[in-house]
């Protein structure tokens, strides 16, 4: 008797303990940021969402077309705040003291969903944004997945590792301690912008051509398929140099840290092992 009445206490009280953690599940979350939109629209149930950032269309176009149909879109402006009496809003790495007072006016509370440096750090923001939304079986199902993309990769070392330069005519290229360089070695290729003295910064013609990567790398466009279309150089011989060295990858999955963020090193692997053996000439 004794031990039931125990037992049934401690029911009792875990119970008491849960129910506070349960009523502060958000159910109305309202996300502000491209990045936060595209990991709430995979954690969470529609119904709990009652607003994204009017830039979540085109990545979920990418990614998982039709997921954000019916759902409201905001600009991040005063009136999507007291209008739509979130309980929960994502921003990103920052937000505004006034985005943090209309939050207080409504009752809502704000979370910041941090930017993905590495796959590493994409995989913990799932984690944390699956337990700030009371959605921790989802995230963790999704890092799994994660997980053994990654450990598929690790498991099966590229025959070659092929340099590479993620560049668009010149524009920012990335380089050491960003996404899209994990992904690259994740993939089993080298960065040559992550060297000393190339990283993170404009990389022009003449400069390209002296490195002679073995592939150049693109976003691909977020509302189409890849394309050579997509990338922005048009000079003569970078064309003749990589016509069938310039591969797409997808570029809000090499930008926000997602789930399709292992996807993206796999696929680029898949790319690579494509490339054509011969040595370039110019």
């Amino acid at each position: 008797m004794r031990r039931a009445v125990r037992s049934l206490v401690i029911g009792v009280v875990a119970a008491a303990l849960a129910a506070p953690a349960l009523a502060r599940a958000p159910h109305r979350i309202l996300s502000m940021n491209l990045c936060a939109d595209l990991l709430l629209l995979q954690l969470a149930p529609r119904a709990r969402i009652v607003s994204v950032s009017h830039l979540a269309h085109e990545g979920a176009q990418t990614l998982f077309p039709g997921r954000d149909a019916g759902i409201a879109i905001n600009h991040g402006a005063a009136e999507d705040i007291v209008n739509l009496k979130p309980d929960l809003i994502l921003v990103g790495d920052t937000s505004t003291p006034m985005t943090r007072a209309l939050a207080r006016r409504v009752g809502a509370r704000v979370v910041e969903v941090k930017s993905a440096n590495s796959l590493a750090e994409a995989r913990a923001i799932i984690l944390r944004l699956g337990d700030d939304i009371a959605e921790r079986p989802r995230a963790a199902s999704l890092v799994a997945r994660f997980d053994l993309t990654l450990a598929a990769l690790a498991a099966r070392p590229a025959q070659r590792r092929p340099r590479v330069i993620a560049w668009s005519g010149g524009a920012f290229v990335p380089g050491a301690g960003s996404l899209i360089d994990d992904i690259i070695a994740k993939a089993g290729a080298d960065n040559l912008a992550a060297r000393p003295g190339g990283a993170g910064s404009a990389f022009d013609v003449e400069a390209l051509i002296a490195a002679r990567p073995d592939a150049l790398l693109y976003g691909a466009e977020r509302s189409g398929p890849p394309s050579l279309h997509n990338a922005q150089s048009q000079h003569r011989l970078v064309r003749r140099l990589y016509a069938r060295r310039s591969i797409a990858y997808n570029d809000v999955a090499a930008t926000c840290g997602l789930p399709q963020s292992a996807d993206a090193a796999r696929d680029l692997r898949a790319a690579l092992d494509r490339l054509p053996t011969r040595s370039l000439t110019p």
